[in-house]
């Protein structure tokens, strides 16, 4: 049962920051990016081809948000759902560690923020994956 609870308030959590900032991203790219800016310390200059990526990631976000929320109300039946939130945790930890020098070049993230950032989605993920395991 706790495990349940916890990967519902993960799931929960997740949900509302894709749909959070996906609307966001969608109708206030300008916000975005100091959204962005403060929980990830990316620096980015704005320009319009940045704005129209922005939008288009936000689009992504909020389809992906939505899915989260179906899992979040009954994790056993989107248990893909579960796994593809949990995969892409881990993918964009793994990212972030193998492409440090590049973010770092590209958006001024430093290399302890990094690692910070990283290990919370590593956290996500493992959580998100422990939680599902012992709910089966």
């Amino acid at each position: 049962m706790t495990a349940e609870i916890l990967l519902r308030g993960v799931l929960g959590l997740l949900a509302a920051y894709h749909l959070g900032m996906g609307l966001v991203s969608t109708f206030a790219p300008r916000a975005a990016a100091r959204i962005g800016g403060a929980l990830y310390a990316i620096e980015a200059a704005e320009t319009p081809q940045l704005r129209y990526g922005v939008r288009m990631l936000g689009l992504y976000a909020l389809a992906f948000g939505g899915l989260l929320v179906l899992a979040t109300m009954d994790p056993r039946r989107y248990v893909a759902v579960v796994v593809a939130a949990a995969a892409l945790q881990l993918a964009r930890a793994i990212a972030r560690l193998a492409l440090r020098r590049e973010l770092a070049e590209a958006f001024r993230i430093g290399g302890r923020r990094n690692a910070v950032n990283a290990a919370v989605l590593l956290a996500e993920a493992a959580t998100l994956a422990i939680c599902l395991v012992l709910t089966r």
